[in-house]
């Protein structure tokens, strides 16, 4: 059964001037333990269609079923609820809280969902243990690596221990070598943790990782994956000429 279901979503923005709709009618099955890429041109509706799975915007139009509850149907407390305890959203740029320490940042949604200190302190050690920054816990951010403060931003995602990870472009704007480490970093996480990952990126390296990749354009959702695609890119300043995506 799929873990998230979207049937028939549509999405329009509206301003004084103008409706521009992103979304058209998408139909769209991810499946539990996948790990999807969704990807397309700057300003094709992925980040859009990323936020609606991940509960930050609603469809105009639609349903939105994850596992078996239809997020229509619950509450406005109902759904933050939900979404706290089974999505984990990993943000564009790897922010943490600057004031805090490592550890704190990494608590932090242990914080609105009211976790005994105890049992957030064995979540911070265990997830820092598996991601390897055990040694940096005690520290602020701006003393610590960029990839420790990526690998905080992650931890941070899993701490309510979610079945769904999401992730908005976490290359982008990085040099080749770190952009293959966060690459190689969510690989890692995704065969830990069983989850079911959906990740927003135009990097080709996140294609290679991935065993289910989707382009967005023009409001639709195609599958590409096993199939070649002209012109991604490759996050380092160029594009390659062919790209296969991995089998189905």
């Amino acid at each position: 059964m799929p873990k998230i279901i979207l049937r028939n979503v549509s999405k329009t923005f509206k301003t004084k001037s103008n409706n521009k709709t992103v979304l058209t009618d998408i139909n769209l099955e991810i499946a539990d333990r996948s790990f999807t890429i969704l990807t397309g041109e700057s300003g094709a509706g992925k980040s859009t269609l990323l936020n609606i799975i991940g509960g930050l915007e609603l469809p105009t139009t639609g349903e939105v079923i994850i596992g078996e509850k239809n997020i229509e149907n619950l509450s406005a407390q109902e759904r933050t609820s939900f979404y706290r305890h089974e999505v984990g959203f990993v943000f564009q740029g790897f922010y943490l809280q600057p004031q805090l320490t490592v550890a704190e940042n990494i608590a932090l949604p242990g914080v609105f969902a009211n976790i005994e200190k105890s049992e957030s302190d064995a979540r911070v050690a265990e997830l820092a243990k598996m991601l390897g920054i055990e040694e940096v816990l005690d520290r602020k951010p701006e003393s610590v690596s960029g990839g420790q403060v990526e690998r905080a931003c992650i931890a941070r995602a899993l701490f309510m221990h979610p079945k769904i990870i999401l992730a908005d472009e976490p290359t982008n704007n990085l040099d080749p070598m770190n952009a293959q480490n966060v690459v190689n970093l969510f690989r890692e996480v995704w065969e830990k943790t069983g989850s079911t990952m959906v990740i927003a990126s135009h990097d080709e390296r996140m294609f290679r990782a991935a065993d289910r990749v989707l382009h967005v354009a023009y409001g639709q959702v195609h599958d590409i994956t096993g199939k070649e695609f002209p012109g991604v890119n490759t996050g380092d300043g160029g594009t390659d000429e062919t790209i296969t995506t991995p089998e189905a």
